[in-house]
């Protein structure tokens, strides 16, 4: 039985989809020109460059084979809690043990990592975090619980 390639055919229309909703809903705002942009421009621009590419991957996926679909659930729902843990405990452990309890729960979706690796990934993860958002951007979010 011939497959057609459906992980791009349906990643390139969802990503035709967002690119037209944001191109045609920023056109609420105004435009501007090249040299003085409104506050329209660049939604309005990236949302067509994303719809133009959305086609570019779909096109292409509509001749050929591909793989059959398989749907894997238990990663979905890992990485899912992942980012509610985060939502939730953000403002009471503080950036760096959410950062680190989320990224922790989201590797557990790969099961060729070991729990070293895990660990070591997370911890990662929670230094780039840091690093970009409460030193590089100067955002203000409490680093641990103490500081909440």
């Amino acid at each position: 039985m011939k497959h057609k390639d459906l992980q791009d055919l349906i990643g390139g229309v969802l990503l035709t989809a967002v690119g037209l909703f944001f191109a045609l809903y920023s056109q609420r705002y105004g435009f501007g020109t090249s040299a003085r942009m409104g506050p329209g421009y660049f939604p309005t621009v990236l949302g067509w460059v994303l719809a133009v590419l959305g086609v570019l991957v779909a096109l292409p996926a509509l001749f050929r084979k591909g793989p059959p679909v398989k749907v894997q659930l238990g990663n979905f729902l890992f990485v899912m809690a992942a980012l509610l843990l985060f939502a939730f405990t953000l403002r009471s452990l503080g950036l760096v043990a959410a950062t680190f309890i989320a990224s922790f729960v989201a590797s557990l979706a790969d099961r060729d990592i070991t729990w070293m690796g895990r660990v070591l990934v997370s911890a990662g993860v929670t230094t780039l975090t840091v690093l970009v958002f409460s030193v590089g951007l100067s955002m203000v979010l409490p680093l641990w619980w103490w500081n909440t």
